[in-house]
């Protein structure tokens, strides 16, 4: 009896819950890891970050798959200070600033000459809603 109220109360609770909700804890550093809009290319472009890589996975319909969808061959990152660099492959990389906005759901990218240089946010936020 005692299982079947536990694994009632289970159910009920992940039931309760809303996956499109994202949270954040604002005393948390803000995390790359995760999947991100890049505005201006919404429905076309998402890149995925992992713990040490960076997948771009494209749409012709607004749906994504996942990284098994992503184009071959991810790209690696790092922090280097404040920067991200991803490695571009070929001698190439991208060697930018993040600025974490509304809560860590959107970021701003700057280059090192503090150039805006686009914007990503979460999936499943609503960018519209940060106005920061």
């Amino acid at each position: 009896m005692k299982n079947m109220c536990f694994t009632l109360s289970f159910v009920a609770l992940m039931l309760s819950c809303n996956s499109d909700e994202v949270s954040v804890n604002p005393e948390v550093e803000p995390s790359l890891v995760g999947r991100w809009h890049l505005v201006g290319f919404e429905t076309t472009v998402m890149y995925e970050f992992t713990d040490t890589l960076r997948y771009t996975i494209y749409s012709s319909d607004g749906t994504f798959g996942g990284v098994e969808t992503a184009i071959p061959n991810p790209n690696s990152w790092v922090w280097d200070g404040d920067q991200v660099v991803v490695d571009m492959n070929f001698g190439n990389e991208s060697r930018l600033t993040p600025v974490f906005k509304c809560e860590g759901q959107v970021i701003d990218w700057y280059d090192s000459e503090d150039q805006f240089a686009g914007t990503y946010f979460r999936e499943n936020f609503d960018y519209s809603s940060c106005t920061e």
